[in-house]
């Protein structure tokens, strides 16, 4: 058995960790323009970053240990890409409807639905393909 490296997960990773380090500036520039170095003092703006960056950092991280275990136990290349791909756009289209002035718009509920869709279908994926080589 010859090792493939992950390189779908790889690619996904470098595209999730600068849409991190984005949403870190964001929360950044938002600080030093409301003068607060702790919290949200209050500033609607500074609060909607802070969410922006935490929300999409509670999500990535489990995501891409799923993606990373999918691709390396041989669960399929093109319907990995597509989960992956999936996932980004859920998250800057979250993202997007995070930075809009009402709460409920079609980019966060949108985002927030590729989100589960993905998530379910990467979870079942993953615990098919974990039983069907289980030895018995």
């Amino acid at each position: 058995m010859t090792f493939t490296p992950p390189l779908i997960s790889a690619a996904t990773a470098g595209i999730l960790i600068i849409m991190q380090v984005v949403l870190m500036i964001t929360v950044v520039r938002a600080r030093r323009r409301n003068r607060q170095s702790l919290g949200d003092g209050g500033h609607h703006d500074l609060l909607l970053a802070v969410r922006r960056h935490g929300n999409f950092a509670e999500n990535a991280a489990l995501f891409l240990a799923g993606f990373t275990l999918l691709e390396l136990a041989g669960g399929g290349r093109i319907g990995l890409a597509v989960l992956c791909a999936a996932f980004v756009l859920g998250r800057i289209s979250h993202a997007i409807g995070l930075s809009m002035p009402k709460a409920v718009n079609r980019f966060r509920v949108g985002g927030v639905a590729l989100t589960v869709f993905v998530g379910l279908t990467l979870g079942v994926r993953l615990l098919l393909l974990a039983l069907s080589q289980l030895p018995l």
